[in-house]
């Protein structure tokens, strides 16, 4: 098993814990006491870009072209799409975004 298909069940663990739920017909729900319908908190979806970036941290300078590398660029991807949503007017005085 690979490193990303061990972090993506850590991530359903995750969103499971949270009280998330998965189906085919309606994808992940909320659950019922979500204080924003729709979003993973803030210290959750934060917690988990630290994760990425650490992992992308780990990853700098691996062979172009391996499988490594693949993984980097999908998580840099990842971590780009947050910090857009997260911080959208790019930097902030306490460093985020």
């Amino acid at each position: 098993m690979s490193i990303i298909d061990r972090q993506r069940i850590a991530a359903v663990a995750t969103l499971e814990a949270l009280g998330y739920a998965f189906s085919i017909a309606e994808g992940w729900t909320e659950p019922a006491n979500a204080a924003t319908p729709g979003l993973l908190s803030t210290a959750e979806a934060d917690a988990m870009h630290t994760m990425l970036v650490a992992r992308a941290d780990a990853l700098d300078g691996c062979t172009e072209g391996s499988p490594e590398e693949t993984e980097r660029k999908c998580i840099v991807d990842a971590i780009e799409a947050y910090e857009a949503k997260r911080w959208p007017n790019g930097k902030e005085a306490d460093g985020k975004g």
